[in-house]
C-alpha cells in the first residue's frame, strides 16, 4: 500500500502543529519571546502548507487585495497587544474602584487556568460577532472589511477594522482578567486563540473530522465567509474553540465542499472595495 504524505498531512497536520505549540507554551511559561517566536515559525509552516496541500489552488494566486492585506498585517500585531494592555489596566482599575474582588483563580494549576480561559474567552466575541452579522448597522460596517476578500488565505486573519480589533481583543481578554488568571495563563490563552484564528483562514486542506466539534478551524470558518447569508451567518466563534456555536445553535458543517466562488460579502455593491481609506471610514460615514 502506497502511503500518501499529503493525505497524512491533511489528517494530522493541524493536531501536530497545535499540540506542539501547546507544549512549547507550557514549557516556556510566560516567555514572550518564545511565545511569539514560536507562533511566527508555525505561521511560516502554514504558509508552506498552503502551497503543498491547498484547499483551493486559485486562492494562492496574487490579487488586488495584497497591498491592503499588508497594511492590516502591519496594524494588527501592534494594535491588539496595545488594546489588551489597556483593557487589563482599565478592568483592574474599575474592579478596585467599585470594590469588586476577583475569584483569584491564578492560584490554581496553569492547565486548569488555560482550559477555563480558552472556554470562556470566546463568549463575548461570539455575541459581538453574531450581532454584527444579524443586527447590521455600525457593527456590521466595522466588521464587513474582514469579509470583503473573495478568497481565504493566511493574511485574511489580520484583515480587521481597528474598531473590530478593539472590541474582539477586549472581549477575548475580559474573562481572564476578571477571574484573576495569572499572566502566564492569559498569554497562553491569547496565543492559542491567535494561532487558531490565523490557521482557520489559511488555504490548507486540513481535515479535522471529530475535532471540528472542539476546534474552530477552517472547515467550519470557510462557511462563515460565504456570501450566501444562510451559510455565512453561521459559525460565529472567534476564539480557538467551537463550543459557543454548538451551545447557541449556529454550528454549521455540511457534508460538501464550499464553492470557492461563493466567498465574499453578502452585498458587495454597497461596500467601498476600491478604496482602503473609505473602508476605514465606512463604519462612520457609510462611504461608498
Amino acid at each position: 500500500m502506497v502511503v500518501n504524505l499529503k493525505d497524512i498531512l491533511k489528517r494530522v497536520g493541524f493536531p501536530i502543529l497545535f499540540f506542539t505549540f501547546v507544549w512549547i507554551l507550557f514549557q516556556s511559561q510566560g516567555n514572550v519571546w518564545v511565545g511569539y517566536g514560536s507562533i511566527s515559525v508555525m505561521v511560516l509552516a502554514g504558509i508552506l502548507l498552503e502551497r503543498l496541500i491547498p484547499f483551493e489552488d486559485q486562492w494562492n494566486r496574487k490579487d488586488s487585495d495584497l497591498k491592503s492585506d499588508f497594511v492590516f498585517f502591519l496594524i494588527q500585531p501592534a494594535l491588539a497587544p496595545l488594546t489588551g494592555n489597556t483593557i487589563t489596566l482599565i478592568t483592574i482599575g474599575l474592579m478596585s474602584l467599585f470594590g469588586i474582588e476577583s475569584p483569584n483563580l491564578g492560584k490554581t494549576s496553569l492547565l486548569f487556568q488555560v482550559i477555563l480561559g480558552m472556554s470562556l474567552s470566546g463568549f463575548i466575541p461570539y455575541w459581538l460577532h453574531r450581532i454584527a452579522h444579524i443586527g447590521g448597522g455600525f457593527f456590521w460596517r466595522a466588521h464587513a472589511i474582514h469579509h470583503s476578500p473573495k478568497k481565504l488565505y493566511w493574511m485574511n486573519a489580520f484583515r480587521s477594522h481597528p474598531i473590530n480589533t478593539v472590541w474582539n481583543t477586549a472581549g477575548l481578554l475580559l474573562p481572564s482578567v476578571i477571574l484573576g488568571l495569572q499572566t502566564e495563563a492569559v498569554m497562553i490563552v491569547g496565543l492559542l486563540n491567535n494561532f487558531v484564528s490565523i490557521f482557520n483562514h489559511m488555504n490548507i486542506d486540513f481535515r479535522l473530522g471529530i475535532l471540528n466539534r472542539i476546534f474552530n478551524m477552517s472547515e467550519l470558518h470557510r462557511w462563515h465567509h460565504s456570501r450566501i447569508p444562510s451559510e455565512g451567518n453561521r459559525n460565529f466563534s472567534s476564539g480557538a474553540l467551537s463550543v459557543w456555536d454548538q451551545i447557541f445553535g449556529s454550528y454549521f458543517l455540511p457534508d460538501r465542499k464550499i464553492d470557492s466562488l461563493s466567498v465574499g460579502l453578502f452585498e458587495p455593491r454597497t461596500y467601498p472595495s476600491g478604496s482602503l481609506i473609505k473602508q476605514f471610514l465606512f463604519p462612520i460615514c457609510k462611504c461608498s
